[in-house]
């Protein structure tokens, strides 16, 4: 048996001895998933908050490296951008609402652009097999972008706990399955 065969072995069997652990792991995210669902807004201002709190982390951490490294000739411009993240950072808390207004324009733009990226790439590779699919995926992203640039700034409050909700749901799934199969095999 090869070294990378063994390391295989030993990590699988490792894994299927916390196969438990994958199930847990995957109910309280489908549970945490539903909650946010459930309490879009809550789940709203969580987001911002905690894009709010790595945007302050990553000021400080900026701004402590801009200092850390005098003499380089960027100690300036540095702590020009660590003081844009920390004044970015705690707007965020101030302001959580319009916070999650603006990241929600954002991602309208950036899944809209992305949708319009994806079918011309999807139209111009029709050579490719199966690349429909590639069509069918940027027509998807293009109309939610749509869907949420449309309903902006209503649709903001709840936009961004809608997304996590979902995105902890299929993390959920993912987990249990895999949970699930280690434990089978």
């Amino acid at each position: 048996m090869t070294p990378l065969t063994q390391n295989l072995t030993d990590l699988t069997l490792q894994l299927k001895k916390n196969w438990g652990w994958f199930l847990t792991i995957g109910i309280l995210l489908i549970i945490l998933g539903l909650f946010a669902l459930t309490y879009q807004f809550f789940a709203t201002i969580f987001s911002t908050y905690f894009i709010g709190s790595l945007l302050l982390i990553a000021g400080i951490t900026q701004s402590i490296h801009a200092f850390r490294t005098k003499g380089i000739g960027q100690t300036t411009l540095w702590a020009i951008i660590g003081a844009l993240y920390i004044i970015a950072g705690i707007s965020t808390f101030i302001q959580p609402i319009t916070t999650s207004i603006a990241i929600t324009l954002i991602i309208a733009i950036l899944l809209t652009a992305s949708g319009i990226t994806q079918c011309i790439g999807a139209l111009n590779n029709r050579h490719f097999p199966r690349w429909g699919w590639w069509l069918f995926s940027g027509i998807l992203t293009l109309l939610l972008g749509l869907i949420i640039l449309f309903g902006w700034p209503a649709d903001s409050l709840t936009i961004l706990g809608m997304f996590l909700g979902v995105d902890l749901i299929f993390q959920g799934w993912a987990y249990v399955i895999i949970g699930l199969g280690l434990k089978a095999n």
